[in-house]
């Protein structure tokens, strides 16, 4: 099929001649104006097209940089959330430590306290315990002065305030070690009185009570009733209990740290050798056994193997 277009002058149309193979041809008159018309508002709708693609290319751009941007910065404030939340973690973790180290303080302060009996810390209550456990400790110096405004000052004084701890910690540890070998030392040195009496003779030279002249007494002689109860002086171990022509029935005790205890003359020995006894333990009963002028015990330190008085060494003297 064939399509011709015939212009006609007069009445300003467009012909269009539609010839079939088989059929009649037939004209269609279009007036001139409808093509232009078509052909503008082709144009301004292309025209309107382009514009709009183009202001929504424009702003698809800005909206798809602008979600860009807020994406970068949701990332870098998740980054920020996660460094914030793992210094609060480590920061947490510190402080646990730092109380532990407190905890461990207080503990160690009580112990001391016990060990030289400053405090009864079976009546201390769970307020003062709570304060003890929630307070630091009073110290002063520049060490623990400083600007707290940033997150490395802060972590650098927690950090020397467990450096502290650990020293305290430490110097507390030395210090109930000290005071525990003090209290062996002195519970060890032979310093109370063994028995109850009447002084009789004292250490150094005296009348011989058996014949003529002097002699060097090197203990002291503490008279009273036949059956009186003898302590030991100190703790230590029972290194000889059984007889001797001089000193009767009597027994030796080793207390460690150069010490010594002799105890003579006694009518009933309530020890053996080996045997561990404590300070102011019953060890025997007062005699007259061995070179005896009558009921009495012979009590004798010595230190390094050599005798001292023992006026020196005991501390409850009446």
């Amino acid at each position: 099929m064939k399509t011709v277009h015939i212009k006609n002058k007069k009445a300003k149309t467009v012909s269009l001649l539609i010839i079939p193979h088989s059929k009649e041809i037939s004209q269609i008159n279009i007036a001139t104006w409808i093509p232009k018309f078509s052909i503008c508002l082709i144009m301004m709708v292309l025209l309107v097209s382009g514009y709009l693609s183009f202001n929504l290319y424009t702003s698809y751009n800005i909206l798809k940089q602008d979600y860009s941007e807020k994406s970068h910065k949701l990332e870098t404030l998740e980054v920020a959330n996660q460094q914030q939340r793992l210094e609060i973690e480590n920061l947490r973790s510190m402080s646990a430590e730092v109380q532990e180290k407190l905890d461990t303080i207080d503990d160690l302060q009580e112990i001391v306290k016990g060990l030289v009996g400053l405090e009864d810390t079976s009546e201390k209550t769970s307020k003062d315990k709570e304060q003890s456990s929630s307070s630091l400790p009073s110290r002063g110096g520049p060490g623990l002065r400083g600007n707290y405004s940033t997150k490395s000052n802060f972590e650098s004084q927690i950090k020397e305030l467990s450096s502290l701890l650990d020293k305290s910690s430490e110097e507390l540890s030395s210090l109930i070690n000290d005071v525990e070998a003090k209290l062996k030392y002195l519970d060890a040195k032979p310093n109370l009185m063994p028995t109850t009496g009447k002084i009789t003779s004292g250490f150094g030279y005296r009348k011989n009570p058996f014949g003529r002249g002097r002699e060097f007494h090197n203990g002291l002689d503490i008279a009273n009733n036949s059956g009186t109860k003898i302590k030991a002086a100190g703790s230590g171990v029972v290194t000889f209990a059984g007889y001797n022509s001089s000193y009767g029935r009597y027994v030796m005790i080793s207390h460690g740290y150069g010490y010594q205890s002799v105890y003579g003359h006694n009518r009933k020995i309530l020890v053996k050798v080996g045997d561990k006894v404590e300070k102011g333990q019953i060890i025997s009963e007062m005699g007259s056994s061995g070179r005896s002028t009558g009921p009495h015990l012979h009590f004798e330190v010595r230190l390094n193997g050599n005798p001292v008085d023992p006026v020196k060494v005991i501390d409850n003297m009446d």
